[in-house]
């Protein structure tokens, strides 16, 4: 077996460095989940929220792009009530993790509350598979625990630079029901799962770089991906805006708002801008209602907008 590199072939058995990291980062997150799983579920929690803590308010990993972000977005807030905002998605990152990993399926089940069924039935009901229009908002892997639920969801996933870890965690995603998509294979899968009138998720909050569209988020221009409004309008396929906000209990509420369905509109970008407004009016509703459980850490501007001048 061989890996292309540029200037020529490499065999893989030259490249052991990568597979060796890949086996020692592995063994270490395995580790640290055995010993947290060992711990009371409070002090688990605690170890977390202070790990998350610590690296990202005290060390600062990301916290300058989190407030210059929140700084651009909210002019008007304090720095107290910017550093509040960052704290608390420090902690919901420890919650989600705790939940991802560490929590059984039944206890998550019972941590979750639902909210807006209906608009996902009468999408359903149409027979032609449905979008959840979703973001990195509170903790979206929970949307694994959904087919308990009675909800049918596959997911779409990049695939991880270490494979171990990739395999791992969509083992978890998938031990419901939940179906995985991998981002590389593309539309040929996505269709599928619509024809078994299964609802596919899709992350619609991230940075889509030169091919995007862009437009206004938040204030400031950001690349859009065109996915979710162009498989609604060729194939037909009602939108359901989804989100997982973490309540002040901290359970897990998803709301499910009214499906998005153009019939009259064509397949044009004029008309995918038209479909994206009204998606993004949701989640920018969503934000500015709980600023704290959106990911302000990740580059959601970039290519379009120097949000850390």
């Amino acid at each position: 077996m061989v890996t292309e590199e540029k200037g020529g072939f490499i065999k893989d058995s030259q490249v052991p460095n990568k597979q060796i990291q890949n086996k020692i980062e592995y063994l270490g997150f395995r580790i640290a989940i055995a010993g947290l799983k060992l711990l009371p579920a409070k002090a688990a929690k605690s170890v977390l929220k202070g790990l998350f803590w610590f690296g990202g308010w005290v060390i600062g990993i990301r916290k300058y792009v989190a407030l210059k972000q929140l700084s651009k977005v909210y002019p008007d807030k304090s720095k107290k009530e910017k550093a509040e905002i960052v704290k608390k998605l420090y902690r919901n990152m420890a919650l989600t993790v705790y939940e991802s990993y560490l929590m059984d399926d039944d206890t998550l089940y019972k941590n979750i509350r639902i909210q807006g069924k209906e608009y996902i039935d009468n999408a359903l009901s149409l027979n032609r598979g449905v979008i959840f229009a979703t973001a990195h908002y509170g903790n979206w892997e929970a949307a694994r625990i959904l087919p308990k639920a009675g909800i049918p969801i596959s997911g779409i996933a990049k695939p991880q630079r270490n494979t171990l870890f990739d395999n791992y965690t969509n083992a978890i995603r998938e031990r419901c029901g939940m179906r995985i998509i991998n981002m590389k294979r593309g539309l040929r899968d996505i269709i599928h799962e619509f024809k078994e009138n299964r609802i596919v998720a899709i992350l619609i909050d991230q940075n889509a770089g030169s091919s995007g569209l862009v437009m206004d988020f938040l204030g400031f221009p950001a690349s859009h991906w065109k996915g979710v409004a162009k498989l609604s309008l060729r194939y037909k396929i009602p939108i359901v805006p989804s989100f997982a906000r973490r309540a002040e209990d901290d359970r897990i509420q998803f709301e499910f708002f009214p499906p998005i369905l153009h019939e009259e509109l064509e397949d044009t970008e004029e008309n995918y801008k038209i479909v994206l407004e009204e998606v993004d009016k949701i989640l920018e509703n969503q934000i500015h209602k709980h600023p704290e459980q959106w990911f302000w850490v990740h580059l959601r501007w970039k290519h379009s907008y120097n949000m850390l001048a």
